[in-house]
């Protein structure tokens, strides 16, 4: 089956998305990578993969071919405006701050004249830092935490923890796995090279927080720290966040709206539709298996959506 949908995806894909381009069907697709290099990743034994950069790239020529590209801010009414005949717009999104964003993502990028928003959190600005879901990965890489087939349901009851208890949890593994190197996160000036090149800059809140499990006080708090040293270098306020592990209902999408925030991605596997709520977008995930895999999936959510 995989062969099958390898070698047909990619025309069948296109198809449909041509074929319900002739209908009155408003809907729009946001999509979400978090890393892209070499070698390609394994997401059965890593929490966050790298996408290689041969199969980013074909699915950034696919969607510069198949979809009209806008920054992820300007998605929902684009949504509204398609009309029948019109290619369904189309947000390439990144997730969290890793130096391949500017590095390896954004030439790719570039090398297409293709629009994307990079969702980031600011912790690594002016040094190194970890998120505890790295920490993990080393310690399980390295026998010191855990099976390696077991790692997604060992991050999800990290994942859920209170705040005070993960930080326990992450402390324990720093100390057995070491310092961050020098060069662990992004650095200002490479989001300062994201925001020269034309990229969109998003918030995706400093600490990177389950919202959901927080209490009122530590949601506003997590919807501003940070906030404010990544608009003095995007060179203009933060209006479209990604919410940290697509979690938000809405209680969390009210305190976006409250704090300033115009338009809010989850993680639900959905397309963008004019009924959409603005602070509860969904995105579909890029594919890590093939590129007519790929097609597949970002047809389905339009169909989906019809």
């Amino acid at each position: 089956m995989e062969t099958l949908v390898r070698f047909v995806g990619v025309p069948l894909g296109y198809l449909v998305c041509t074929a319900l381009r002739l209908t009155r069907l408003r809907a729009g697709l946001a999509v979400m990578y978090h890393r892209v290099g070499e070698p390609p990743g394994d997401y059965t034994f890593e929490l966050v993969p790298n996408l290689g950069t041969h199969l980013f790239e074909a699915q950034v020529r696919y969607l510069r071919r198949t979809f009209r590209l806008v920054p992820a801010s300007e998605l929902h009414d684009a949504t509204i405006a398609r009309r029948r005949g019109q290619r369904f717009p189309a947000a390439i999104t990144f997730d969290d701050d890793d130096a391949g964003h500017a590095r390896v993502s954004a030439p790719i990028l570039r090398r297409h004249a293709a629009p994307a928003t990079f969702f980031l959190s600011g912790a690594s600005l002016s040094a190194p830092f970890r998120f505890w879901w790295e920490v993990l990965q080393l310690a399980v890489d390295r026998g010191l935490h855990g099976q390696p087939e077991e790692i997604h349901e060992v991050a999800m009851g990290v994942q859920l923890l209170p705040a005070a208890e993960r930080q326990a949890v992450v402390q324990g593994l720093e100390e057995a796995v070491g310092p961050a190197p020098a060069d662990a996160g992004m650095r200002g000036e490479l989001v300062r090279e994201l925001v020269d090149a034309g990229f969109e800059i998003g918030f995706h809140t400093r600490r990177h927080e389950y919202l959901t499990i927080l209490d009122e006080d530590g949601l506003s708090r997590a919807l501003s720290d940070g906030r404010s040293e990544l608009e003095a270098l995007a060179g203009r306020p933060l209006e479209t966040i990604a919410y940290p592990h697509g979690g938000a209902e809405a209680r969390e999408a009210e305190a976006a709206r409250a704090a300033g925030f115009r338009w809010g991605y989850t993680t639900r596997a959905m397309a963008v539709t004019p009924a959409s709520d603005p602070l509860l977008l969904g995105r579909v995930e890029c594919s890590f298996r093939s590129l007519g895999h790929f097609a597949l999936r970002l047809s389905r959510a339009l169909l989906k959506a019809e």
